[in-house]
């Protein structure tokens, strides 16, 4: 019974990289369209239908122009809005130096686009007053950047979350239940 146990050591791990991956890959999709806050508009083509995301990329540690600009974007052929999604608790990563923070979502089949950055806001009320707490230096719009990249749909990262805590819990589980096998399962 000991052997079965720590058999789900090797196993969790393998599911945690399997996890970890998937959720990087929500983080860490190419690059459409990278403009500074500066230009404001840009002209991009999507060559493959799918998920992609807005995402806001600067300084770290610096006062952001989110609660200034809100990303839209139109489609050329049609003329119509594509429909933005916010997320409640927005994916973010830094390295140090710059931080990235996903604003919206959209789905788009392939075609040309505009992305138009209009006077508005791009966080919540509650986060525009975090903000304006905040005692941070005024940005510089060249060192700040709107960003779309191909994402993954919202269930993958989902699913890449629950296989994460699933898998710590079965290499947990398995040391835990591997070195007290002989107590638990006395005869």
């Amino acid at each position: 019974m000991q052997i079965l146990f720590f058999g789900l050591i090797p196993v969790g791990i393998v599911c945690l990289v399997f996890s970890i991956r998937l959720v990087h890959k929500s983080f860490s999709g190419s690059i459409v369209l990278e403009i500074p806050y500066s230009q404001k508009s840009a002209e991009f083509v999507i060559n493959k239908p799918g998920s992609y995301s807005i995402w806001h990329k600067g300084q770290f540690f610096r006062k952001a122009p989110l609660d200034e600009y809100k990303p839209e974007i139109t489609d050329k052929s049609t003329g119509l809005e594509t429909k933005l999604t916010s997320l409640l608790f927005r994916p973010n990563t830094n390295n140090g130096a710059t931080a990235r923070m996903e604003l919206y979502r959209f789905s788009a089949p392939a075609g040309k686009y505009l992305l138009e950055l209009k006077e508005g806001k791009s966080i919540s009320t509650i986060e525009n007053k975090v903000i304006n707490l905040i005692p941070a230096r005024m940005v510089d719009y060249d060192k700040y950047y709107i960003q779309i990249r191909e994402s993954q749909p919202i269930f993958i990262l989902l699913s890449g979350i629950v296989f994460i805590t699933l898998s710590g819990l079965c290499i947990i589980g398995g040391l835990v239940f591997g070195i007290l096998a002989n107590e638990i399962f006395r005869f």
